[in-house]
């Protein structure tokens, strides 16, 4: 017989009935049956289930591997070193596969044989309709709906319908046998790894035929949260595609969720609430907050004190722009007073404040940040920077980073429309020169501030490298870091950024930054000349608008 285009790998232990369907499933595919084959590893099953996989009449090549009990992950890889196709398709023993499902998988590999395929997998909402079961269906498929909307990275592998070439997978080793969850995201790091490309594929449907009880499905995501803190131990770039998210939604899910985990509340006890709260809706944000704390409740859970504390902590990068004698109630210009105040709290606080271009070194470095540290960033470059935030910065004796228009030094601001920045007068050369040095570190902000996401090529090249060679020229110093004008990039924008030298840029991104972050895509906290005390220490702690 011809050799078949396509493996499709299913590990199954004692669930006949489910791998029936699964199968079943299977023979339904659009697909041409003699261009794929499957291959089932029975991982140490009673009798029943190779009773029912030799008995099975399938249109397609089917293969029973009778292996003693090892796991999953051994299974798979047993199935991996008999598969007959240069691509492996893995599918869970209960996925009923939609009609397109092969096809889609092969195709994509036939036009790029390093895929990393993803399909979509739906999860049914329980028989019984549990409320946390149909919240928690609907959760599962909107992933699936914003994955749609970007591109797919080694974490979405999760969900047991992916595709990769057998020769990486060989190469990479298959899949760990080591851990006991997360073994395909895990396996999906390796094989990008090794220049695979994550694909999300659509049309290779499948529907998750699992009806777990709400106490597994709570316990099976905090086990998650476990198991993806000792992953990012071993893979410091997991720490930030897995972890980096403690700081989201919002601040007050923030508040509670730490709350919550001071006081070890069982994530169980919580889910028992959802059922009495009214409305679909409200039931299903109620689904998030307890999910989200059962996940983090599982990391706490894997990791040590030093290492929670990085995790879920962030540093501040205070993004601010003018500053004026008065109060000017505009977003964009400060008075002398609040910021004055701002800086006493910050010592008040005892936060730690550092130069930009350190903190960009030190995420280069993936190094650790002490807690309490800040950063106080200023952007365009105006004379009230010289008149009036130097003086008080220097007072408190703490840094900060002030980001220059170089082509529009001793100009005004015309890229503004209105408002109190709208023809505000910028430094001049000599007071841009005098400004510098004590505490006081320069960055770019290109020569015209365009929006980088607007423009491309030499003129691009001119503003990104031009900026940084006219500060350079200037100063007499070197010029690491770079603000995004308008907080606008681009994957493009980025690479010009880096091709243009610069160690450290920052975005308008409002959240705190945290470990993992990429030095050329740090957030900010955009602090208003319209904010309160309050407001200021809420951004402070919890970043946010």
């Amino acid at each position: 017989m011809p050799r078949p285009e396509l493996s499709v790998l299913i590990a199954s232990h004692d669930r006949p009935e489910k791998l029936r369907r699964c199968l079943e499933s299977l023979a339904s595919q659009n697909a041409d049956p003699a261009g794929f084959e499957v291959v089932v590893a029975d991982d140490g099953s009673p009798e029943s289930t190779a009773t029912m996989v030799e008995s099975f009449e399938a249109p397609y090549a089917l293969r029973l591997l009778r292996l003693p009990k090892g796991g999953k992950s051994a299974a798979l890889n047993a199935a991996i070193e008999a598969a007959a196709a240069p691509v492996c398709l893995f599918l869970d023993d209960d996925i009923l596969a939609a009609p397109g499902l092969v096809a889609a998988h092969s195709a994509a590999h036939r036009e790029n044989p390093l895929t990393l395929g993803i399909g979509r997998l739906e999860q049914r909402p329980p028989a019984d309709g549990d409320w946390l079961g149909v919240a928690h269906a609907t959760a599962w498929n909107e992933r699936y709906d914003e994955l749609a909307k970007r591109e797919a990275d080694w974490p979405d592998t999760y969900g047991g319908n992916f595709s990769a070439p057998r020769e990486k997978l060989r190469q990479v080793g298959g899949f760990d046998t080591g851990i006991e969850a997360i073994e395909d995201i895990e396996l999906g790091y390796r094989l990008s790894e090794a220049g695979c490309e994550s694909r999300y594929l659509p049309e290779a449907g499948g529907v998750h035929d699992d009806e777990k009880p709400r106490a597994k499905l709570v316990a099976e995501i905090e086990r998650y949260g476990a198991f993806c803190a000792e992953f990012a131990e071993r893979v410091p770039v997991g720490r930030r595609k897995l972890l980096g998210w403690f700081l989201e939604p919002t601040p007050r899910d923030v508040v509670l969720r730490r709350l919550f985990l001071l006081l070890r509340t069982p994530p169980s006890l919580l889910a028992s609430l959802g059922g009495a709260i009214p409305g679909a809706g409200r039931r299903q944000v109620w689904f998030g907050f307890v999910s989200r704390y059962a996940f983090w409740r599982g990391v706490r859970s894997g990791m040590g004190r030093r290492q929670w504390l990085q995790t879920t902590r962030g540093v501040p990068v205070l993004a601010y722009h003018a500053f004026g004698e008065d109060e000017e109630g505009d977003r964009f210009a400060i008075s002398r007073r609040a910021f004055a105040r701002h800086l006493r709290l910050l010592r008040l606080l005892r936060y730690r404040v550092i130069g930009f271009a350190e903190l960009a070194k030190a995420l280069q470095a993936d190094e650790e940040l002490p807690r309490r540290t800040a950063v106080i960033t200023i952007d365009d470059g105006y004379v009230d920077n010289l008149t009036i935030a130097r003086p008080l910065l220097r007072r408190q004796r703490i840094p900060a980073t002030v980001f220059l228009v170089s082509g529009r030094l001793g100009g005004v601001n015309d890229w503004t429309e209105e408002g109190a920045v709208a023809g505000r007068r910028l430094l001049t050369q000599a007071e841009a020169t005098e400004l510098a040095g004590e505490g006081i570190e320069i960055g770019a902000h290109t020569r015209t501030h365009p929006a980088l996401t607007a423009i491309a090529g030499e003129q691009l090249s001119e503003e990104l490298a031009g900026s940084r060679e006219d500060l350079e020229a200037l100063l007499g110093s070197p010029v690491r870091t770079f603000a995004y004008p308008y907080g606008f990039f681009s994957p493009a924008a980025v690479a010009a950024v880096r091709e243009a030298g610069y160690e450290g840029a920052c975005t308008v991104e409002n959240r705190l930054a945290r470990p993992g972050d990429d030095p050329l895509e740090i957030p900010r906290v955009e602090i208003k000349g319209t904010d309160s005390v309050l407001t200021f220490l809420r951004k402070l702690w919890l970043g946010g608008a």
